[in-house]
C-alpha cells in the first residue's frame, strides 16, 4: 500500500523490542560497546496470570560514560508490576505517585538540571494514557568497564481458545537486531486447576528442558551461554475437555486484610451445532487514515487478508476503507470468490493511506450493508478524527443506531485492535453491541491471537452467563467480556469473613442451557496465589476507567484508581513510576524528504522552535485538535546517511526556556533482496518453500502470489537466511505466475525482487 506521508514523531515513540538497552546515539545493538552479560527471566503462570521476572545486566565495553534508552512493549494484556535500576550495589526501585504528581517533580527536577525519570503510560495526558501501555525509561549512568542492572516484571492475563492456550516472552526482535544473551536463565512453572492434555515447547531457538510435567503443574529449565535472541520462547498446550461442567476456585488471604477469590469455568462444547454452519455476511471496515502507517497498516493488512481468504462458499462480504471518508469496493456484499477475494486485496493495495478517521461516517456505512447472519470486522487504532470523535458521545451513537435496526439485522461487532496507542476504551463500547475485541500490539506475536479472532466469526458466544455468590460476597468482576465454548469464564472477587459459600454459573451455549456450581469453604489465611488482589484491583480499575470513559472524570472515583494502583503497584492512566532514570526516546529513522515533525508536551509549554542540523530554524504551530505541536519540514536530499539531532527550544507559559535535543536517523538506500526458491514447477495444493536474504536493516519481508495467502519471512539462524512458506491453492490454473518478495527497512524504504513460479496440472 502507497504511504502519503511519513512522519519524525518525537514525543511518541516508535515502540519496538522488550528489554533492549542502547546508547542514546546507537541505532542497533553493538556487544562492542554494550553487551548483553547475564539475562535471568522467571515465569510463573497461576492459572491464567503470568508472572514474568526480567534481570539484565549489561556491560559497558569503553573507556567513557554512558547513557543509554531502555524500551520494552509488553503484551497487550500485560501490566507493569515492578521496574528497578541498579546502581552500583544500590537497588533503585520505581515509586507508585499520582501522576499529576510525579510530572510536577520530574519538572521541578528537570528545572534544577539534574536527571530523573519517570515510567508511565502514553506520553504527556492521561487521555492518551489510557490508549496505550508503552514504558520507556532513559538509564544513566553507565559506568566506563563497567555493568548496568535493569529489572522489571510484569503480570499478564492468558486466555483459552478452543481449549488451547498460549505463552510468549518477547525475545525476538521487532526493529533491533537479535541481541546475543552470554548468558541466559529462563525459570518456568505453570500452575493449573484445570488439567492440561498436552504441553508443548514451540520456540527451537532455546533447548528447555521439562523438568515436571503433570495434569496440574509443568516446569521448565533453561540454561545457555552465548544465547543469540533471535525467537521468542513461547510454549502452547491444551486442556483436556471437560467432561463436565464445574468451577475451580482459588483464593488468597492475608490475617489483617479482606480475601480475595477467583472462580473459573471451562466451558466444553454443546452437542449442537449452533450456527457455525450458517452461511455469513462479513462487513469489513479497513482503517485507512494515516494513523495507521507502518506497523499497524501491515498487521491490519495481514489480518484483512486472512478474514477474506478463511470465507467459505456461501459466505459474502463487503470491503469498505475508510479514513476522512469512505470508500465501498461494491455498492453491496459479493459472493466470496477467489476472484472476488483478490478484486478486494487488489483495491486496498491500490488506495492511499490520507487523510484524519471519520470513524462515524465508516460504522454508518457498514450498518447499511444488508446480508443474513451479519458480522462488522473492523480494523483500526481507533483513533477518531472527524465526525463525532469524543469517545463516549460516538459509543453511545453507534449502540443507538445498532439498536435501531431489526433483530435480525443487527451485525455483531468483532473489532481487532492494532497498535501500541490504540483507543481500546473507545472499541471496547463498539464490542459491546454483540460482538467482541481483542487486540495486538506492534511486537507481539499474531497469529495465536489472529486465528483465534477469525475463528468466533459465525460461532455462537454463550449467552446470559450470569455469576451468583451464596452467601453474597464483596465486589466482584468478570475477567473476559465474550466467552465461546472452548473458552474459559472467570470471576474475581472479594470477600470479608471466612464461611461455606456456594458458587453457581449458568448461561445459554450453542442453544442449550448449562449450569454449575460449587461449594468451598472460603479460608481464613491463604498465601498460596498472591497474584490475585493484584488481578481484583486491575479489573475494579477497568470498570472505573470505563465509567470515566461514560459519564466523565470525577474526584473520587480518580482518587480511588490512585489508592489502588499504589497499594497493588501498578501503572495506569493516573499513576506513574518515578524512577532515577529519565524517559527519553530513541532515534527515529526517517528518509531525506521526511515532511513532519509532531511533539507532544505538557500544558504549560506555550512555544516550540525546531533547529535543524542542516541550519533550517521552524516554529512549530499548536493543533488543539490534536494536541500535538507540528510543522513541516525537508531533509536535503543530499544528506548522508547517518545520525542528526534536532534541537527543540521549549518556553512555558511563565517564561522559562527548556531545551531539548531529539535524534533521527538518515536512511536512504532501499534493502538489497535476493530469493531462493526450493524448485520451479508446482502442483496445487502444494508448498512452495522460499529462502530470501536482504540487508541487514529489513524489518519485514513480506512474499506475495495471485491467489496465495501472503507469507511473511521470519530469520532462519540455521539457514542463515528469512525462510517461508507459500501454499498454491488447489482451485489455481495451471501457469505461470510472479512471486513478489518486498523487504520493507526500518525506513520504510522497500526494495523487492520478483521470481516466476510455473503451476502444473
Amino acid at each position: 500500500m502507497k504511504k502519503a506521508i511519513l512522519s519524525l514523531v518525537c514525543a511518541i515513540p516508535l515502540f519496538g523490542d522488550a528489554g533492549v538497552l542502547l546508547p542514546t546515539d546507537a541505532k542497533q545493538p553493538d556487544p562492542a560497546v554494550l553487551s548483553l552479560e547475564q539475562m535471568s527471566i522467571d515465569v510463573l503462570i497461576d492459572n491464567a496470570d503470568a508472572r514474568v521476572a526480567v534481570r539484565q545486566v549489561y556491560a559497558n565495553h569503553t573507556g567513557k560514560i554512558l547513557e543509554g534508552n531502555y524500551t520494552f512493549a509488553l503484551p497487550s494484556r500485560g501490566l507493569v508490576s515492578d521496574f528497578a535500576i541498579w546502581d552500583d550495589v544500590t537497588r533503585i526501585p520505581g515509586v507508585i505517585l499520582e501522576r499529576k504528581r510525579a510530572e510536577e517533580i520530574y519538572n521541578d527536577i528537570r528545572i534544577q538540571a539534574l536527571d530523573p525519570g519517570l515510567l508511565q503510560m502514553g506520553e504527556q495526558s492521561s487521555d492518551e494514557a489510557s490508549r496505550g501501555s508503552a514504558f520507556i525509561a532513559r538509564v544513566a549512568p553507565i559506568p566506563a568497564w563497567g555493568y548496568k542492572r535493569v529489572e522489571i516484571e510484569y503480570h499478564e492475563r492468558l486466555s483459552v481458545e478452543q481449549l488451547k492456550g498460549y505463552f510468549a516472552i518477547p525475545l525476538r526482535p521487532d526493529v533491533y537486531r537479535a541481541m546475543t544473551a552470554g548468558k541466559l536463565t529462563i525459570r518456568f512453572e505453570f500452575r493449573t486447576e484445570h488439567p492440561i492434555a498436552s504441553f508443548n515447547i514451540t520456540s527451537k531457538a532455546y533447548a528447555a528442558r521439562v523438568a515436571q510435567q503433570t495434569a496440574n503443574v509443568v516446569r521448565v529449565e533453561f540454561d545457555g551461554k552465548a544465547v543469540p535472541l533471535s525467537e521468542d520462547f513461547a510454549v502452547e498446550y491444551t486442556f483436556a475437555p471437560p467432561k463436565a461442567d464445574t468451577l475451580a476456585v482459588i483464593t488468597h488471604r492475608d490475617p489483617e486484610e479482606a480475601g480475595f477469590f477467583e472462580v473459573s469455568t471451562l466451558v466444553g462444547a454443546a452437542r449442537t451445532s449452533g450456527q457455525s454452519g450458517a452461511p455469513r455476511t462479513v462487513v469489513a471496515l479497513f482503517d485507512a487514515s494515516l494513523s495507521m502507517q507502518w506497523e499497524k497498516l501491515e498487521r491490519s493488512f495481514q489480518g484483512l487478508e486472512k478474514l477474506l481468504r478463511s470465507l467459505r462458499a456461501g459466505d459474502q462480504f463487503s470491503l469498505l476503507l475508510f479514513n476522512s471518508e469512505v470508500a465501498a469496493m461494491a455498492p453491496a456484499p459479493v459472493p466470496a470468490s477467489p476472484v472476488a477475494v483478490e478484486k478486494a486485496m487488489a483495491f486496498v493495495r491500490s488506495s492511499r493511506l490520507r487523510g484524519g478517521t471519520n470513524m462515524q461516517a465508516a460504522l454508518e456505512a457498514a450498518l447499511k450493508q444488508n446480508g443474513p447472519n451479519p458480522y462488522i470486522v473492523l480494523f483500526s487504532d481507533g483513533g477518531a478524527t472527524a465526525g463525532i470523535v469524543q469517545n463516549a458521545r460516538l459509543a453511545a451513537w453507534y449502540a443507538a443506531e445498532w439498536s435501531k435496526l431489526a433483530a435480525a439485522r443487527r451485525p455483531r461487532t468483532y473489532v481487532f485492535a492494532v497498535g501500541d496507542d490504540a483507543n481500546v476504551a473507545l472499541l471496547k463500547q463498539f464490542a459491546k453491541n454483540g460482538g467482541l475485541i481483542e487486540q495486538v500490539r506492534s511486537t507481539e506475536p499474531l497469529d495465536f491471537k489472529l486465528n483465534a479472532f477469525l475463528s468466533k466469526i459465525g460461532r455462537d458466544p454463550v449467552e446470559g452467563l450470569a455469576f451468583t455468590a451464596t452467601p453474597a460476597v464483596g465486589l466482584v468482576y468478570p475477567l473476559e467480556d465474550t466467552v465461546f465454548p472452548g473458552s474459559m469464564a472467570a470471576w474475581v472477587g472479594t470477600y470479608g469473613k471466612p464461611a461455606r459459600t456456594t458458587f453457581s454459573v449458568k448461561g445459554s451455549r450453542e442453544g442449550a442451557a448449562f449450569t454449575a456450581q460449587t461449594a468451598v469453604s472460603l479460608p481464613a489465611q491463604n498465601a498460596e496465589h498472591p497474584g490475585l488482589p493484584r488481578t481484583w484491583a486491575k479489573a475494579r480499575v477497568d470498570a472505573l476507567l470505563e465509567k470515566i470513559e461514560r459519564d466523565g472524570e470525577d474526584r473520587a472515583t480518580i482518587d480511588e484508581i490512585i489508592r489502588l494502583a499504589r497499594k497493588y503497584k501498578f501503572v495506569t492512566p493516573y499513576t506513574s513510576f518515578l524512577a532515577a532514570p529519565r524517559a527519553l526516546l530513541r532515534p527515529r529513522l526517517i528518509r531525506p524528504g521526511d515532511p513532519v515533525l509532531r511533539v507532544r508536551t505538557d500544558l504549560s509549554i506555550a512555544s516550540i522552535t525546531a533547529v535543524f542540523p542542516f541550519g533550517l530554524v521552524k516554529k512549530l504551530r499548536y493543533l488543539e485538535h490534536e494536541d500535538t505541536w507540528q510543522t513541516r519540514f525537508l531533509a536535503p536530499v543530499d544528506m548522508q546517511d547517518g545520525t542528526y539531532h534536532v534541537r527543540l527550544i521549549l518556553r512555558d507559559k511563565e517564561g522559562r526556556t527548556f531545551r531539548e535535543s531529539k535524534s533521527f536517523v538518515i536512511a536512504s538506500k532501499p534493502p538489497a533482496v535476493k530469493v531462493r526458491l526450493d524448485k520451479t514447477r508446482y502442483r496445487p495444493g502444494e508448498t512452495v518453500r522460499l529462502s530470501v536474504n536482504a540487508s541487514e536493516t529489513a524489518r519485514t519481508i513480506v512474499a506475495r502470489m495471485y491467489g496465495a495467502e501472503a507469507a511473511y519471512m521470519k530469520w532462519n539462524p540455521r539457514m542463515n537466511a528469512n525462510t517461508g512458506e507459500l501454499f498454491v491453492p488447489a482451485y489455481l490454473a495451471a501457469g505461470k505466475y510472479k512471486v513478489t518478495v518486498t523487504a520493507e527497512d526500518f525506513a520504510h524504504n522497500i526494495g523487492t525482487q520478483e521470481v516466476q513460479l510455473e503451476v502444473i496440472p
